[in-house]
């Protein structure tokens, strides 16, 4: 990233803050979808057993969005330190 100039590493971290905003409201959306599929499961309108197999998909879903948003952290604070570093 030394190469990079100010300007540039600005709008890579402005590139992956709104990855990282994706990737929230994906889980956001996710944590809809799991706290319906238990309002289901007791209106008993899907059985115990697709609530289940949907769970584990769901959550590995989440997962994955979160682990991309902390790549996405890491390489925002690399930026702001590269960023200190040079005094801006």
């Amino acid at each position: 990233m030394k190469e990079l100039s100010e300007n540039e590493l600005l709008q890579l971290a402005q590139s992956e803050v709104k990855k990282m905003d994706i990737h929230l409201w994906s889980q956001m959306v996710i944590v809809i979808l799991i706290i319906t599929q238990v309002i289901f499961v007791f209106a008993q309108i899907i059985s115990g057993w697709t609530y289940f197999f949907m769970w584990i998909a769901l959550m590995i879903l989440y997962f994955i969005h979160r682990l991309k948003v902390k790549k996405s952290e890491i390489k925002v604070q690399e930026i702001l330190d590269e960023l200190t570093s040079r005094g801006l």
